[in-house]
């Protein structure tokens, strides 16, 4: 995970894409059932969508979080200084991914792509990936029944403050599973991972500790 070239690239996206509804210190607010056919920037605003409503584009948020009401469908979700919070039953054709940032999905929510964070934790309930699940700095949390149909991977860390870090945790627990491997790639960082309650991982974990219940 490039972080650096993902804020540029967002940054880069929310201020030259023409085929966008685009702010500036300003948040965007999509109506309960409104269908919008094109992408959503904002710059220093948050990014609020209603229930049953139909985004077909990205949205993309520079200081500001996204909200995703219940029923909706929309594109790959973008934002560098803010969390990401999707309801029950929405589909998310594409990737969501955060810098700075907790991601938090709703029960039988679909990701197409792949979910991904730097500094904040990813909380899926209920909730199916179809690509992999990575972080650097933050916990997962699979509850009710997730699933991840790829890896589980926590990246390198390039700085050089672990002996200041508390351990990263991964809990899967009440049904959820892992269809392939955690890997911990950053060998100086302390992983517990977590099975309870029937969560299991169906491949490898390498480098992490790990705790049945």
């Amino acid at each position: 995970m490039h972080h650096k070239a993902l804020v540029f690239s967002v940054i880069l996206l929310v201020t030259a894409t023409a085929s966008a509804e685009t702010t500036l210190n300003k948040s965007i607010r999509i109506s309960d059932g409104q269908s919008v056919e094109h992408s959503l920037n904002s710059i220093n605003g948050s990014i609020n969508i209603g229930s049953d409503a139909e985004i077909l584009g990205g949205t993309r948020s520079v200081n500001g979080g996204i909200k995703v009401g219940d029923d909706s469908r929309t594109e790959s979700l973008y934002s560098v200084n803010g969390g990401i919070r999707v309801g029950d039953r929405v589909t998310i054709d594409g990737d969501l991914q955060t810098i700075n940032g907790t991601i938090r999905t709703g029960e039988e929510t679909v990701v197409t792509g792949a979910v991904e964070t730097v500094n904040g934790d990813a909380d899926l309930v209920g909730t199916t990936v179809y690509a992999d699940l990575q972080t650097v700095n933050g916990s997962v949390t699979l509850d009710r029944g997730s699933r991840i149909q790829g890896n589980v991977i926590i990246e390198e860390s390039h700085g050089n403050n672990h002996h200041r870090q508390k351990a990263l945790r991964i809990d899967i627990r009440n049904g959820s599973v892992v269809e392939g491997d955690i890997d911990v790639l950053d060998k100086d960082r302390e992983v517990i991972v977590r099975l309870s309650n029937g969560g299991s991982v169906m491949g490898q974990i390498r480098g992490a500790e790990v705790i049945e219940e």
